[in-house]
């Protein structure tokens, strides 16, 4: 009996460090071997006190033209397919209900449909940072999303469909700098 639960303790202790542990490969495997891709970002709605501390952010483009014969659900998992533009910005061309090969996507979920849009529920909604920089990053990133500048974006690293957050421009400069230096003239 005693060996049981020991072997049970030893299982769920594995468990606990592997979880975690799995999460954070994951992620350093995208950054480190992902496809870098550059998207422009959109004004966000005021700070959010209950989300945390991170920067709260919204893909410009985070739709695709709807495709009137497919019978995609709120919610229903879908696979959006990057192109990238002229300008070195990347944009979603369209979805694939199953997993496509040799193409760079997103694996996300529809948000809502609307007119000849449909809408993307983008896992790429947040970039994390130093507890006590993000509030001044916040700052400054909402004066360089306002619709009248529109200067800032984020380098995503995506492998396989999984997207992880490189870092956030904002005027060209990453915003941990342009923290440090009291934000961009």
């Amino acid at each position: 009996m005693k060996s049981k639960l020991i072997t049970g303790l030893l299982l769920l202790a594995l468990v606990q460090i592997y979880v975690p542990l799995s999460m954070i490969i994951k992620r350093e495997i995208v950054l480190k071997h992902g496809e870098q891709f550059k998207f422009r970002t959109a004004p966000v709605d005021p700070f959010d006190a209950f989300r945390g501390r991170y920067v709260a952010l919204r893909i410009e483009e985070d739709y695709v033209p709807a495709i009137k014969e497919a019978k995609l659900n709120n919610g229903q998992t879908v696979y959006a397919l990057i192109n990238v533009d002229n300008q070195g910005l990347a944009k979603f061309t369209t979805i694939s209900t199953s997993r496509p090969h040799g193409k760079s996507y997103i694996q996300t979920k529809v948000r809502y449909a609307s007119g000849d849009k449909l809408y993307l529920d983008l896992p790429i909604d947040r970039y994390y940072m130093e507890e006590k920089a993000a509030p001044a990053a916040e700052r400054i990133y909402q004066q360089h999303a306002q619709r009248s500048k529109q200067d800032a974006y984020v380098i995503v690293r995506i492998k396989d469909g999984f997207a992880v957050i490189e870092s956030l421009y904002v005027g060209e400069q990453r915003i941990e700098d342009a923290v440090k230096q009291g934000g961009i003239k």
